[in-house]
């Protein structure tokens, strides 16, 4: 699995948007300030964000962006893939060692791979987790009282 800078900062600035959701938009330049990224940056992750359909950008005086549907609604998958296309890419599929061959036999021996059944395991265990995360959660694990929680919890 590889989230790259891409993915972190996307759901970083998904994030943002979440906590401060149902009020008025927010500006690009907002939210790199407050999550120390590049402004330009930023404005990629964004424009990424509304493509794979998770924010809308809203014009005016006091345009910007919000979300598209509430935190509890968004998964960390919905925007890993708006960002990303992926979150896991599997070797033999994507860049195979020996392409001009076909199927399973791709890998690094001309026999048949058990490895790529594992591959495609691993994605699926992936994205079910990302598919369980919403960005609600991620607010709630924010909250003093869940970090009491964890504390308490680390402890036993």
């Amino acid at each position: 699995m590889r989230v790259t800078k891409w993915g972190e900062c996307g759901i970083v600035c998904a994030l943002h948007l979440a906590r401060n959701y149902g009020d008025l938009a927010i500006g690009a330049a907002e939210i790199a300030e407050s999550q120390g990224i590049d402004l330009p940056y930023t404005q990629q992750i964004l424009h990424r964000l509304r493509k794979g359909d998770v924010i809308e950008s809203v014009r005016g005086p006091k345009g910007g962006y919000k979300l598209l549907r509430p935190p509890a609604q968004i998964t960390l998958k919905d925007i890993l893939y708006a960002v990303e296309g992926d979150t896991f890419q599997i070797i033999c599929d994507h860049s195979p060692l020996h392409p001009e061959s076909e199927g399973p036999t791709r890998c690094s021996t001309r026999e048949t791979c058990g490895l790529h059944g594992v591959w495609q395991e691993l994605r699926s265990a992936i994205d079910k987790l990302l598919e369980e995360r919403t960005l609600e959660d991620l607010i709630k694990a924010e909250s003093p009282q869940s970090l009491v929680q964890l504390n308490v919890t680390g402890r036993q």
